[in-house]
Formats: C-alpha cells, sequence, structure tokens
C-alpha cells in the first residue's frame, strides 16, 4: 500500500454481484425476524463468559445506537464502541477509546504478505475521510450488504486502532445494517466464523488482492465473499423459523386433535346418560 497516494476510491462489478444480491433478497425475511437461533444471539469463538457479555454489551450498544433513521455514524461512536470491547482481555486499556499511536503491520506470507495500516500522522484526516465515506449519499444508495462491507473493508484497510480493529470493522458493518432495516443482532459479527474458517485464509487473501491493486480498489470478489457468507447466515435463520413455525403447526394440531378426540368422548358419554336416564 503505497499511502502518500491513497484514495478512497473504489469500484464494483454489479453483474457479478447481482446473484449475491438477489440471493439475500430471497432470504432477506430471516434479516428481519426478531426471532434468531442461538448462534445468532452470542458472539462467536468466545470461550470466557466474561469476555462474551462484554462483547454482548458492545453489540447491544451498537443497536440501539444505530436504529433506523438515527444519527450517521461518527468518530465518537467508534471510539465508544471500542472503549467497551476494550473490557476484553485482549485489548489494552491504555489504547482503548482512541486512535493508535504508533505503526501497524498485519499479515503474513500464506495470505499474500504484510499490510501497513495508515501511517499515524495522517489517521486523522482519513479517518474524518472515512466517515464521510460510509455517510455519504453514493454509499447510502448501495445496496445495503454492499454498504455495510465498503465501511468493512476500509476500516481494515485504515488498521486506525492499536488492536480489536477486526471487531470494531464488523461491528460498524452491524451498524450500518441496523441503520438499514437489517436486524442482524450478532448476525454479521457471527460471520467471523465465515471469514475465519480455515485459519481466515480466504478472507485474509481477499483483503490482500485489494491492497495490493491500490486504488480504484476492484471490491467485487471481497463483497462476493462476504455476501455468500451473509446468505449462509440468512439461509439457516430461515430454516430455524420454518423449524419453529412447523413445531406450532404440529403442536396446534395436537391440541386440535386431542380436544376433538375429548369431545366425541363427551358426546359419546352424554348419549349413553341419555339412554340411561330415558323412562
Amino acid at each position: 500500500m503505497y499511502w502518500p497516494a491513497f484514495e478512497f476510491e473504489y469500484s464494483f462489478d454489479i453483474q457479478k454481484l447481482m446473484p449475491h444480491i438477489m440471493a439475500i433478497e430471497a432470504y432477506k425475511q430471516g434479516a428481519l425476524t426478531p426471532v434468531l437461533p442461538p448462534q445468532w444471539r452470542e458472539p462467536p469463538v468466545q470461550s470466557d463468559s466474561r469476555k462474551t457479555k462484554n462483547a454482548r454489551n458492545a453489540q447491544d450498544w451498537v443497536k440501539r445506537r444505530f436504529v433506523p433513521g438515527s444519527a450517521p455514524i461518527a468518530l465518537a461512536d467508534i471510539l465508544t464502541a471500542h472503549r467497551m470491547l476494550a473490557e476484553e482481555s485482549y485489548i489494552h486499556p491504555n489504547t482503548a477509546g482512541m486512535l493508535r499511536t504508533s505503526g501497524i503491520q498485519v499479515g503474513r506470507q500464506e495470505v499474500g504478505g504484510i499490510h501497513a495500516g495508515a501511517p499515524v500522522g495522517r489517521l486523522p484526516l482519513l479517518m474524518d475521510q472515512y466517515i464521510q465515506l460510509i455517510n455519504s449519499q453514493q454509499s447510502l444508495r448501495l445496496h445495503p450488504v454492499i454498504h455495510a462491507l465498503l465501511a468493512h473493508f476500509f476500516f481494515t484497510t485504515l488498521h486506525p486502532l492499536g488492536d480489536g480493529n477486526g471487531r470494531m470493522s464488523r461491528l460498524v458493518a452491524t451498524g450500518i445494517l441496523f441503520q438499514r432495516g437489517y436486524n442482524v443482532h450478532g448476525g454479521f459479527y457471527a460471520l467471523s466464523d465465515y471469514f475465519y474458517r480455515n485459519d481466515g485464509i480466504p478472507y485474509h487473501t481477499l483483503l490482500h488482492r485489494c491492497w495490493q491493486q491500490g486504488a480504484p480498489f476492484d471490491l467485487t470478489p471481497f463483497v462476493a465473499f462476504g455476501m455468500e457468507g451473509l446468505v449462509m447466515e440468512l439461509r439457516s435463520i430461515n430454516s430455524f423459523i420454518k423449524m419453529k413455525l412447523n413445531r406450532i403447526v404440529d403442536r396446534d394440531a395436537l391440541v386440535q386433535s386431542v380436544g376433538e378426540r375429548r369431545r366425541k368422548r363427551r358426546s359419546k358419554l352424554a348419549a349413553v346418560i341419555n339412554l340411561w336416564d330415558a323412562p
């Protein structure tokens, strides 16, 4: 990444993304329902109950903050959520809720090399530009999931925090989806299971390929990958809802059947009593 010439420029091949958009729309009911399966209610891969609770608190705050019609996201929102995440042991409290003050590098040979985050001296300006980008009319005209993945990509590109950049990029994306009417409590965050499957190699490889191209970044492969994961999550939601509905239907049918049998027994008993009492 050549930071002196960095610009928030990108492109999509909408024709290639259209099948993913249609699949999301086909399963969209899963993103609108308040009924969520267990894996969408908890942050993934959390072995410590305290860490789980704290991560959930950050998600709950994001859900309350980014209701449809709420104010656009601000840098203060990102830093507030980061302070909440800092309650987890993975983030040092001295770096919580602030932009980093030293350089940072991420990556490894298996995924395409090393990526250096934005230079410290340029971070404040670049974060201002980032906020303008994700709140822009151009971004708001994108499909909500593409909008969220765009925010995720550029946040990860800048790597503005000392630690927790991956978790924050997912929380920012989740906030965008909340604000645009998707009930994804835990859901977009749960995509980390999909992103980091197989040690995260496909996910990180796609990021590095985009970074190595430079601006304008062709985000088509990265966005397609993220949309595929969300479709899998939405499909699981719909299957869960159908299972619950089928159980309700089966239960109601059983109750109705038992009630009908009882009614028939009462009718027969009444008929016997009438015959017995007849003169």
